[in-house]
């Protein structure tokens, strides 16, 4: 209360001087501002993607010309082909009365056969021209919809490069040192004595030189409107380093003037150029992000204690994938997230994922298993040497919604399980290993990754050498659609069930988790909920990370959003949920990324699926 009174006070004053240091510095930052030579490139690439829209409609309307000229051909196939059979029926009944009568001319039905059967030689041969037009039509525009998703997708990275600048600009900007010079007059109560009158008027002085230079400091910021907008939700911290008093006394009746110079810095916290901007939090993070199944958080230092107990004997209790046998189970974890499991065989398993604060007890109501499975349920097939295939999870049959703002309602007719991971470079080297095989990358194509959002290809790079440091528990990446198909092959071979790459509708069902959100968490990105360009993640716009590094969705499946793309099965190649150096737009759950199926990246890897 007392602080909002003396604000109150501050802001009712009246600046007189002056102001010094910051402003000699504000043509020295303009000189060589970042913000405005990424301005131009912004512009440059919406001039070149304005140029390729033109460039993609246009092989888009040759497409649909070739495909209408299918059409058409198609039709007149038809009836060129009745034409010839009525022709052929002529002849042959010309051929059977030439039995009955030598004298019989064919000459005229055999040249309208041979018309007929010409026409349709040539309906065949322009047909086969058009279907090798139309292949070659559809690779152009395919090739043209990459490129618009690359170009999309350097964009993004700019506009995200843009406001990274933008909010480092405004940090060096507020924080400034200056010493500047006010003056204040007041009136005194014929009550107060000098001393107390000078030092009432040496303190409401002293508030008007810090309002004034919070004032001077907005003034001088080069987005000074943006951020007077939102300067009440930001503590500008500002210290008097020194201060004293030029002049003061009485003029008039019970007036005492005050003038008073004072040097004063800000220091502004961290997330202040992010609240001035009104831009998400991640842009002002700076430390890394340490995933709490990793490492826990620094501040995470508050421990829980938990009881488990269920309606069964002789279950399993599993927590983060540890086992602590059966239930009852007592133990004491760190405050946060927790994926607990209550297993027993015959009975549905209990499986949630628990933001646990505070002491409590878990009930898990185990219920008779019916002969179908269960969704949330998690196993894992066996492979030979005492290894096993990917954990996989149960994704229940049902009416779901999918795509942009989850508009579209699909049918899943049959239960399925996916991987909670993508395929680790552990798994995929055991696969290699078992098989010697060879990825496409290995045979010479190399791998493609992005520089400022544009492809390049790195030869004699493949899915252990990536262009960064991976560990086993990365996912595997440099993945050809036919490496990641080759691995799921081999997994049906090893284990007698169907594995095969996720179709869109799986990957999009099992990544929203029943949310209709652009991301399972809500419609923003966030801090230290995925590894994407920009998430504030210590991998961001470096590397892939570990799997399971952020939390699980509701399904209890990882990685659903960012760290890398993953392949699916669809008619065009396409992969879907962003990547480690893809903005965080491309990985809300609806976006798509068409690739070319022999493509290999280092943005680029797998998860599977198995039929139940």
């Amino acid at each position: 209360m007392k602080s909002n009174r003396i604000t109150a006070l501050v802001l009712a004053l009246t600046p007189i001087l002056l102001s010094s240091q910051s402003l000699a510095n504000e043509a020295t930052v303009a000189t060589d501002d970042p913000v405005v030579a990424l301005e131009q490139k912004l512009a440059d690439k919406r001039s070149e993607i304005s140029s390729h829209a033109q460039n993609l409609q246009t092989q888009r309307d040759k497409l649909d010309a070739l495909l209408a000229e299918r059409e058409t051909l198609a039709k007149s196939a038809i009836d060129l082909e009745k034409k010839r059979n009525l022709a052929q029926e002529r002849l042959d009944e010309q051929f059977r009365r030439l039995i009955e009568n030598p004298d019989t001319d064919l000459t005229q039905y055999r040249d309208d056969y041979q018309v007929a059967w010409n026409a349709v030689k040539q309906n065949q041969s322009t047909t086969l021209t058009n279907d090798q037009a139309v292949a070659e039509q559809q690779r152009i525009v395919e090739g043209e919809n990459r490129q618009k998703q690359l170009l999309m997708t350097s964009m993004d990275n700019l506009q995200e490069a843009k406001k990274e600048a933008r909010v480092k600009r405004l940090r060096q900007e507020l924080t400034v040192a200056d010493t500047i010079e006010v003056v204040h007059t007041i009136t005194c109560s014929e009550s107060m004595t000098l001393a107390a009158c000078a030092n009432q008027g040496k303190t409401l002085t002293m508030q008007k030189a810090v309002n004034t230079f919070q004032s001077q400091v907005l003034d001088n910021v080069t987005e000074s409107t943006t951020a007077k907008l939102n300067a009440n939700r930001v503590s500008f911290n500002i210290h008097v380093m020194n201060n004293n008093v030029v002049d003061s006394g009485f003029s008039g009746t019970n007036r005492y003037i005050t003038r008073m110079q004072a040097e004063m810095r800000s220091q502004p916290d961290e997330n202040a150029a992010c609240k001035l901007l009104d831009f998400a939090e991640r842009y002002c993070v700076e430390k890394p992000f340490t995933s709490a199944k990793t490492a826990p958080k620094q501040q995470a230092k508050r421990w829980v204690n938990i009881k488990i107990r269920s309606n069964r004997y002789d279950d399993n209790v599993t927590i983060n994938g540890v086992t602590y046998g059966s239930t009852p189970v007592e133990i004491m974890l760190p405050a946060g997230q927790h994926q607990v499991s209550v297993d027993k065989p015959g009975f549905e398993s209990y499986s949630r994922q628990m933001y646990m604060n505070k002491d409590s007890v878990v009930w898990a109501n185990l219920k008779e298993q019916e002969n179908q499975p269960q969704p949330g349920k998690q196993f894992a097939d066996k492979l030979t040497n005492n290894r096993q295939a990917p954990q996989m999870v149960v994704v229940g049959a049902g009416q779901y919604r999918v795509g942009f703002d989850a508009k579209q309602s699909v049918m899943v007719d049959q239960p399925y399980s996916i991987a909670a991971t993508p395929v680790t470079v552990q798994q995929f080297g055991e696969f290699v290993t078992a098989t010697g095989y060879v990825t496409n990358a290995e045979e010479g194509q190399g791998c493609t990754t992005l520089e400022n959002g544009e492809p390049k290809q790195l030869l004699n790079h493949h899915w252990r050498k990536p262009g960064f440091s991976q560990t086993d528990s990365s996912p595997v990446v440099c993945i050809t659609q036919e490496d990641a198909m080759a691995y799921s092959k081999w997994l049906s071979s090893q284990t007698g069930f169907n594995y095969t790459l996720p179709s869109e509708v799986q990957w999009e069902v099992a990544a929203r988790a029943g949310r209709e959100s652009d991301y399972w968490w809500g419609n923003d990105i966030g801090v230290g909920n995925a590894n994407t360009g920009w998430s504030g993640s210590e991998w961001s716009n470096k590397s892939t990370s570990p799997v399971a590094s952020f939390p699980a969705n509701p399904f209890g499946i990882y990685d659903t959003a960012g760290n890398v793309w993953e392949w699916a099965e669809s008619h065009t190649p396409v992969a879907r949920g962003g990547a480690w150096s893809f903005s965080p737009s491309s990985a809300r759950v609806a976006e798509r990324l068409e690739l070319k199926s022999d493509l290999s990246a280092n943005y680029v890897g797998f998860r599977v699926v198995r039929q139940i």
